[in-house]
Parts: structure tokens; sequence; C-alpha cells
């Protein structure tokens, strides 16, 4: 069914936040119009990759080399 059953998103992380952060969280997911989920998943893939100096357009550029 899945290409790679690894992107199944079946890992669950537990973050607690205060009042404000939530506050920012649910701001953001509702001018963007998707979940709360989808908004901090995307902000911690983006940090991480900032923080392990990872290039989005190397990992495309990567991934075309492999299918093609």
């Amino acid at each position: 069914m899945y290409q790679d059953p690894k992107r199944i998103r079946s890992n669950k992380a537990t973050v607690y936040l205060d009042q404000y952060e939530s506050d920012v969280i649910t701001a953001l997911a509702n001018y963007l119009g998707v979940p709360k989920a989808e908004v901090m998943r995307q902000m911690l893939m983006k940090e991480a990759r900032d923080v392990l100096g990872i290039d989005p357009a190397s990992l495309t550029d990567t991934l075309a080399a492999h299918t093609g």
C-alpha cells in the first residue's frame, strides 16, 4: 500500500506547552488552515534541518538521483 512503510506516522511524541505557546500554535494552525500537529511537525523538522545543516534543496536532488 505504501512505497515506504517507515513513512507511516505511527510514532508519537508528547510535548507539554504553556498556555501562551499553545495559543501561538493554535493561531498559526487556524491562520494556515491546517491541524496543529502539522504545524508542529513542520516546525520541528525545519529546526532539525537547520541544526543539522541540511539543505532541503539537496534532499530533492538526492531523491531525484535515486528515482531516475
